[in-house]
């Protein structure tokens, strides 16, 4: 374990950084939650020879140290655990006065402190953050989520309303704060935070997303508009789409190719592929290598203006998925949709539109979020995240029900991360039948 990393310059000016490599912690937690696993299936061994290698890194951070604690609470390893606890609490409270940073020095000592607790400590670090960048939007997020935390829910309250009320355009600030209350499970703050996104509703468009996020909280809305709330989403943050799913971890295209590669395709650019919801185009790198013809389509129109610059696609079309006329003409031999299914609930009328434009013994190859709540009777939900889970049983179910047989192929991964919580997701993989009898 690394100690907390200063600047090499005078005392006065030294400042710690305590997460000096994002990627470097993102693989350290990887590591904490395969341990986890370890540890459930009873493989107590190995789990403990996980912590002893990450402990022996020299790049390893003090804020994934300290979660690594926690794992070996777990392996009932106290004393190892107090000890390095111990150590990390001198190492922050013997520096403090050099944390400057909020995003790479103060709330991650806060989130330590709250961890190990010392709850004061944390609570004085998180308003020094709000004091040293006043006004920053990021900032007041994550100290309202760090007091929610601290069981200070009126203060977060307080803050978030504050900051939003002096905003002159406050909707999609007011819809980012409703999801990360949602998230820590504040359903208050998330309330509050809407009604302001509702008096600052402005477009129809934007009127989509706020039902949207009104119906993921449970508010009762009339009738969700699905394509006007995916325009706004996805117009809005088609320049920085990428970088977004990057800081997500997404793990949707690599499920597809993962599939690609099980099921054997041959690699030959014999096959239409239709890269359905293709978005900024994460998947269409590997899919030109069973293409001769490479089609890529989305709802909206800026993502398909990012597509189109990166030059990777044959063709691109506007088109809504649950609308079959929007549909490119022709048949596909191959059809994959990564991450797409996660914005609708009800599956029935997009499988049926995308087995119709399918040849027949072509695939289609999609993801999915796991839906694992027995009580979800009708098979798909949405959450405060803004996106809809969905069992298996019933991805299964709607298949057979359009016409599809049995998925060839049906796999559960991490999809995705959601504040730093892994999100478990399924690819499956379905072949029309290239015969039928009657």
């Amino acid at each position: 374990m690394q100690d907390v990393q200063v600047d090499p310059s005078r005392d006065e000016d030294r400042e710690i950084t305590l997460e000096p490599n994002p990627e470097v912690t993102k693989e350290i937690l990887a590591e904490l939650q395969r341990a986890r696993s370890l540890i459930n299936d009873g493989d107590l061994e190995e789990a403990t020879e996980i912590c002893q290698t990450l402990l022996a890194r020299d790049d390893m951070s003090i804020g994934a140290a300290s979660k690594v604690t926690f794992v070996l609470k777990m392996l009932g390893q106290d004393e190892v655990a107090k000890r390095i606890q111990t150590r990390i609490l001198g190492e922050i409270k013997g520096k403090i006065h050099l944390l400057r940073d909020p995003a790479t020095a103060m709330f991650p000592a806060a989130m330590i402190l709250i961890d190990l607790g010392e709850p004061e400590t944390a609570e004085q670090l998180i308003f020094k953050a709000l004091e040293t960048a006043p006004g920053e939007q990021m900032v007041v997020v994550e100290a309202a989520a760090l007091l929610v935390q601290l069981d200070r829910h009126d203060a977060a309250y307080q803050l978030a309303k504050d900051y939003l009320d002096g905003i002159d355009r406050a909707f999609d600030s007011a819809i980012h704060f409703s999801v990360v209350f949602s998230h820590i499970k504040y359903p208050e703050g998330a309330r509050m935070c809407l009604d302001v996104a509702k008096r600052n509703c402005k477009t129809k468009t934007e009127r989509a997303k706020l039902d949207y996020f009104l119906a993921s909280n449970g508010e009762p809305v009339a009738q969700l508009d699905q394509h006007g709330m995916a325009v706004e989403l996805f117009d809005k943050f088609a320049d920085i789409y990428d970088h977004q799913l990057g800081v997500l971890g997404n793990n949707g295209p690599s499920l597809i190719y993962t599939a690609l590669e099980e099921l054997k395709l041959p690699k030959k650019k014999t096959r239409r592929v239709l890269d359905a919801g293709c978005g900024t185009g994460l998947c269409a790198g590997f899919l030109r290598d069973y293409a001769k013809e490479l089609t890529g389509v989305d709802l909206s129109v800026k993502m398909l203006e990012v597509s189109r610059d990166k030059g990777v696609y044959d063709y691109l079309a506007r088109t809504d998925l649950s609308v079959a006329a929007t549909y490119p003409e022709g048949k596909f031999d191959l059809i994959v949709c990564a991450d797409v299914f996660v914005y609708f609930g009800e599956l029935r009328t997009v499988l049926g539109n995308l087995k119709q434009v399918l040849n027949p013994g072509g695939w289609l190859i999609a993801t999915v979020e796991d839906e694992n709540d027995d009580t979800v009777v009708t098979g798909f939900k949405l959450y405060p995240s803004g996106r809809y889970k969905h069992a298996d049983g019933y991805i299964i179910r709607t298949l057979n029900e359009v016409g599809f047989p049995k998925p060839k192929l049906m796999k559960h991964a991490r999809l995705r991360d959601d504040f730093g919580v892994p999100v478990l997701g399924t690819v499956f993989a379905v072949q029309k039948p290239a015969l039928v009898f009657n």
